[in-house]
């Protein structure tokens, strides 16, 4: 698992995933005179990740393009996912809507927990933070909030501000961690409107098709109250269960029970 890709946790082990292209989107047609009239002249904020983050319901698809001949087993396979992201003060919810599973990530002070989550199945396995530091998992919860490490996004360059679409926006490109990322940012939620990450064999790109106020989201999450919750430190005695078998190549840390 690549601790500096929060995605990676959910799209890995889907028949998925988001062909690379131009990170910033054109003015659609129906955008009004007016509208853009309105947006010149008008101050794009600063970037401030430290700054109290919004509860959020987001939309995003992600599609990917793994290269003939790259290294695909490095990578989450080829195709397009659908899926919803919820955000409030000590929780992060992640729902793949295709294949039907997600991720949990939930805090009570400096304590975090993760749980991968399978809707078919109303079964969870649950990480606590000692479990988590063994499969060498990112505990930051603000990188889980913002979807993306912050360090990261601060070391690219702003290439771009503006207003799209009644919000402000801020573009950044460059290199890290040896993936090509362009990242069109918005401000106003501090969540990303487009991410493209690439490598030579490899492209993936993320696109924010609607976000609400949480307490207004459109969405209902899904009930967890009756699921069956396994802990990961459990895994090794249940290898025979059919259920373990079929899921342990994607959970985080799977592997480690695997003989």
């Amino acid at each position: 698992m690549n601790p500096k890709s929060p995605l990676l946790l959910l799209l890995a082990g889907s028949a998925l995933l988001p062909l690379a292209g131009h990170a910033h989107e054109r003015a659609t047609p129906a955008a009004s005179a007016a509208a853009i009239a309105a947006a010149i002249g008008r101050e794009v904020p600063p970037l401030n990740l430290s700054a109290p983050l919004p509860d959020v319901a987001a939309s995003y698809v992600t599609s990917r393009v793994v290269e003939e001949g790259g290294h695909a087993h490095e990578h989450p396979p080829a195709g397009e996912a659908e899926w919803r992201f919820f955000r409030e003060a000590d929780r992060i919810e992640i729902e793949n809507l295709q294949a039907r599973t997600g991720e949990r990530w939930q805090r009570d002070g400096r304590t975090q927990f993760f749980f991968k989550v399978f809707h078919a199945d109303r079964r969870s396995i649950e990480y606590r933070s000692d479990d988590l530091k063994v499969i060498n998992a990112a505990l930051s919860w603000q990188q889980h909030a913002l979807l993306i490490d912050p360090a990261v996004l601060q070391s690219l360059t702003l290439e771009e501000t503006g207003w799209r679409d009644g919000y402000p926006y801020r573009r950044y490109r460059g290199v890290a961690n040896g993936e090509k990322l362009d990242v069109v940012w918005r401000v106003d939620l501090n969540l990303p409107a487009v991410l493209e990450r690439e490598r030579a064999d490899y492209r993936e790109r993320t696109v924010l098709k609607a976000a609400h106020a949480l307490a207004a989201s459109p969405w209902a999450r899904q009930d967890q109250s009756d699921y069956e919750v396994i802990d990961f430190a459990d895994l090794g005695d249940r290898e025979r269960d059919p259920f373990v078998l079929r899921v342990q190549a994607q959970i985080p840390g799977g592997d480690l029970h695997h003989h």
